[in-house]
């Protein structure tokens, strides 16, 4: 009883700890791009349309509304739901990992997914949110008895979790479909399918009937989907977003084939290469708009091979058992199917990678708990979990600071007359997204807006020098 006490007091105080890093992150965090729409009138003019003709993510707009006028409900939600994305995911692997195993995988996440989500609130609201409510829908469904409350509990956050993006409301009706057929075919869970499949379904409904996709001008009208775009996306975009930039995923999975497979055997050793090849383009920034067709037709053919490796290795394996395999495979084929609506639908960013991420590191996770794999100790892990944590803090505190100084030397500037101003860009731009607009452009428009700065005013776009902003 004392040592199970001490577990759960341990526990606590690593999701608490957790909690305070995002808890700094969230304040620390610079309003850009949608975030000075959503935090000034633009955003009032949107609610009192009710976001007609705009997009159907009701919630997620809502949520975005809050975070960009109320400090304190912003922490609140960025913390409390970063956090839970965590929480759950150890929930889901039976508490095979510590949390803070999870929280590292999140800090590694490619930095172009990053800015878009974890650093930017617009994307948080809709992004984030999702994926904790994809998450606890799967939690509610899987590991939960199926009584009353639990039905009660799936329908309404299955029907929440409709509201924040079109491909995850698009995925959550498939998955529930999937999972009732399956749930019919073991005579298990029936209930809790079915309360999956009616509150996606009737959440998908509502989402879809706004008026922004059916418009023929609307970004996100039926209008951008377009199947003969199919091969090219797949070749371009899609595969760079999906898998090429998950390069130490990559690294990690083949790590796991080459134990599953006892260290011998030309499955063993085929993905090495491939994953090194992808870290090394990584590393050196090379991506699909500098490669020849040719060059991706073959890069695709290395991840239809390291793909085919790592379930064949899989589905072989005797040290895996057949419910982890199972759990391997649901959660493969969500994060697949979770984007395969992308590969005839605009627009599409690394922004929409951070679910299906999230499910590939359960994935990793699940197989490392089952292959016989010399794992670093947990104290290793807490150090590079800290150690990346103030480094992430750090970047955002420069940023932060910078950010202050130019808004008051630009509001000086103003006072005093001058109609073109000197606008230096952040020290460490890639941690949010858009932060500099370019000058006339419509969200540049929106910071002048929001900042009470007349549109009028030219920005002179300049690298940061840290001398000038300590001279000022």
């Amino acid at each position: 009883m004392i040592n199970n006490n001490n577990k759960s007091l341990n526990l606590v105080i690593e999701l608490l700890l957790i909690f305070f890093v995002y808890l700094i992150i969230g304040r620390l965090l610079i309003h850009s791009g949608d975030d000075w729409a959503w935090g000034g009138e633009i955003g009032i003019q949107r609610l009192q349309t009710g976001f007609d003709n705009y997009n159907g993510r009701y919630i997620g707009n809502i949520i975005e509304m809050i975070i960009t006028r109320n400090m304190f409900l912003r922490l609140f939600f960025y913390a409390g739901i970063n956090t839970g994305i965590i929480f759950l995911s150890y929930k889901l692997l039976d508490k095979k990992f510590l949390p803070r195993y999870y929280f590292l995988a999140l800090l590694l996440i490619p930095i172009d997914i990053y800015k878009q989500t974890f650093g930017w609130l617009a994307g948080f609201a809709n992004y984030n949110v999702s994926t904790f409510f994809i998450l606890l829908v799967f939690y509610l469904v899987i590991k939960c008895e199926s009584n009353l409350t639990s039905t009660i509990l799936i329908s309404i956050s299955a029907f929440i979790s409709q509201f924040f993006v079109e491909n995850v409301s698009i995925a959550n009706v498939l998955l529930a479909a999937i999972g009732l057929i399956i749930a019919l075919r073991n005579k298990e869970k029936i209930i809790s399918c079915l309360a999956w499949l009616a509150g996606a379904s009737l959440g998908l409904i509502l989402m879809f009937m706004n008026t922004a996709y059916h418009a023929q001008d609307n970004m996100r009208g039926i209008s951008n989907v377009n199947i003969n775009n199919f091969t090219n996306t797949l070749l371009t975009s899609w595969s760079e977003l999906f898998v090429k930039e998950n390069a130490l995923l990559l690294v990690a999975f083949s790590v796991v084939i080459y134990f599953l497979n006892n260290k011998k055997g030309f499955l063993a050793f085929s993905p090495i290469p491939i994953a090194t090849y992808f870290a090394i383009r990584y590393l050196f920034n090379i991506s699909y708009p500098t490669q020849s067709i040719l060059t991706l037709a073959v890069e695709l053919i290395f991840i239809l091979v390291f793909l085919f490796t790592l379930i064949f290795t899989v589905f072989k394996s005797s040290e895996i058992t057949s419910k982890s395999k199972s759990i391997f495979y649901f959660y493969l084929f969500s994060a697949v199917i979770l984007l395969g609506p992308f590969l005839v639908l605009t627009p599409f960013g690394p922004r929409n990678i951070l679910t299906s991420y999230v499910l590939l590191v359960l994935c990793l996770f699940e197989l490392l708990s089952s292959a016989r794999i010399p794992m670093p100790s947990s104290k290793i892990i807490s150090l590079l979990t800290i150690t990346l944590s103030i480094v992430f803090i750090s970047l955002h505190l420069t940023n932060k600071i910078a950010e202050n100084k130019r808004i008051t030397a630009l509001k000086n500037d103003v006072s005093h007359g001058m109609t073109e101003v000197v606008f230096e860009r952040l020290p460490y731009e890639f941690l949010g997204h858009d932060l500099t607009p370019l000058d006339g452009s419509v969200q540049s428009n929106r910071q002048k807006m929001y900042h009470n700065i007349p549109k009028e005013v030219k920005f002179k776009i300049t690298e940061y020098k840290a001398s000038s902003r300590l001279k000022r």
